[in-house]
């Protein structure tokens, strides 16, 4: 039976591009909601205060997770015109091999944290 996979990705705004990053992350969500209809849940917050935004992915199975790099891995690349960098990479769940390096390459250098699920319930759908 597939896997969820919860993924958080943090990442530092370059000084004077907060409203640059909420505008594309808001551009990101509208082109994704469409364009990948398994992804159970995606979601950025932004931290004004400290210049960082958060990214929260709720995937249903890796698939969805290498969909999700293959159809937004422009929009992602593009997005370090207003980053800094990313701070630290979350992942949650029993990944493959294969994620897992998916993951640590995109990750640029930064750690890079995987949790493995031991214990769960689930009433997304």
């Amino acid at each position: 039976m597939p896997e969820p996979l919860i993924f958080i990705g943090t990442h530092a705004i370059k000084p004077g591009m907060l409203d640059t990053a909420k505008s594309a992350s808001r551009d990101l969500a509208d082109f994704l909601e469409p364009n990948h209809p398994r992804i159970n849940h995606f979601e950025v917050n932004v931290d004004d205060e400290a210049n960082e935004m958060t990214v929260i992915q709720i995937h249903p199975d890796e698939d969805s997770v290498l969909f999700h790099i293959q159809i937004a891995g422009e929009k992602i690349r593009s997005a370090y015109e207003f980053l800094e960098g990313t701070t630290k990479i979350e992942l949650y769940g029993n990944p493959s091999q294969t994620v897992i390096d998916v993951v640590n390459q995109m990750s640029m250098g930064a750690p890079v944290r995987f949790n493995q699920a031991v214990a769960r319930f689930s009433r997304l759908r």
